[in-house]
């Protein structure tokens, strides 16, 4: 079972993110619960924004809600709450509003379905997370909302699954290459100097108006502003040297910054460059073929873990894909990690071994 690999990993807290509408992300997310309750753990249930609707706002069809069991405990919005028509137990207030009323952890007493509103940011997901520790939970899920705030989730939880669907795009090589994009953000390396809690903390404590901080070994080298950066072609290109080794980028990391970048890098060894998260990274894929071109290697403060890969065949305009196709396809673009259908139970294996049955 996928989620005892989780636990044999020392993971307990796990979030699910698609790379858009309609990839199966409330479906695994509901799997991955289910499997949870059949092995018996005490599980918690929230999310980054709203989620579970019951049509999706796009094409108006049918959307799964959030499957609940009693025993579980929900952090969830009041007035959905009361609304569920479900039996709870309050078992506490946790200060955090949303427009649907406050984040209240509760404890589901009957069997049913239901919307989530949880937390809207990374902080408020962390002290949510942190409260759920006194009530014994074994593994908390949290499902990512269908916008760049569901990349807050896997920054506060210890691994993520991401739902790959033919949704987001029909075309197979198309789908392939936008996994392969968001799937390499996601995945970006740790710095190894990110090891030095004093400096980390430094970088992450930078105001708004610095854009650029330069690293040697011996720590700061030197602070770009914000007006510096964008009004001041030549400032990185007069303060980069051969002591220099990462570029720090304080904020999102665009095309348009990754250009100005390596505009000012003379050294035959180009410097690490480093953003804080895979949240913050927005580069298409001609960025990252100049990243390759430059030999300059993209590292974060703090990375992401990915368990897993989940596959949904459907889509809205075309019907349903060659599922066995889907996961053969997805599964060899993502190795080695591992890439599920859990509509048929399968895991990719490599060809020589065949489709094997998640049991």
């Amino acid at each position: 079972m996928f989620v005892e690999d989780i636990l044999d990993l020392g993971f307990r807290s796990v979030s699910v993110i698609g790379m858009g509408k309609n990839t199966g992300k409330t479906f695994t997310f509901n799997q991955l619960v289910t499997e949870a309750r059949q092995l018996g753990l005490r599980v918690a249930l929230t999310t980054i924004g709203l989620d579970g609707e019951e049509r999706d706002s796009l094409f108006e069809h049918d959307k799964p809600k959030i499957m609940l069991s009693p025993g579980q405990i929900v952090a969830n919005a009041r007035s959905l709450i009361v609304e569920s028509g479900l039996d709870y137990e309050i078992l506490a207030t946790t200060g955090i509003t949303t427009p649907l009323g406050e984040v209240i952890l509760a404890r589901v007493l009957s069997a049913g379905k239901t919307l989530l509103a949880g937390p809207s940011t990374r902080h408020e997901l962390a002290l949510i997370k942190i409260q759920l520790e006194q009530f014994g939970v074994d593994l908390l899920f949290v499902d990512g909302a269908i916008d760049r705030r569901s990349l807050a989730a896997p920054m506060v939880t210890d691994t993520t699954v991401l739902a790959v669907g033919a949704e987001a795009a029909w075309d197979r090589k198309l789908l392939l290459e936008k996994l392969k994009l968001q799937l390499g953000i996601l995945t970006l390396p740790s710095w190894d100097h990110g090891d030095d809690p004093e400096l980390k903390l430094e970088l992450e404590g930078m105001g708004r108006e610095v854009k650029i901080v330069l690293l040697t070994a011996q720590g700061i080298q030197g602070i770009v502003t914000q007006e510096d950066f964008f009004h001041r072609p030549d400032v990185l290109t007069a303060q980069i040297d051969r002591c220099t080794q990462a570029i720090f980028i304080r904020g999102m990391l665009t095309d348009d910054v990754l250009v100005k970048i390596l505009a000012s890098g003379a050294e035959s060894t180009f410097p690490i460059l480093l953003a804080s998260d895979p949240t913050s990274v927005f580069l298409g894929k001609q960025s990252f073929q100049k990243l390759k071109s430059h030999h300059a290697v993209l590292k974060v403060l703090d990375s992401i873990h990915i368990s897993a890969v989940t596959v949904n065949p459907f889509n809205s305009s075309y019907g349903l894909a060659d599922p066995i196709r889907l996961l053969e396809d997805v599964g060899q673009a993502v190795e080695p990690i591992p890439a599920f259908d859990l509509n048929l139970g399968i895991r990719y294996r490599l060809k020589k071994e065949g489709f094997n049955a998640i049991s």
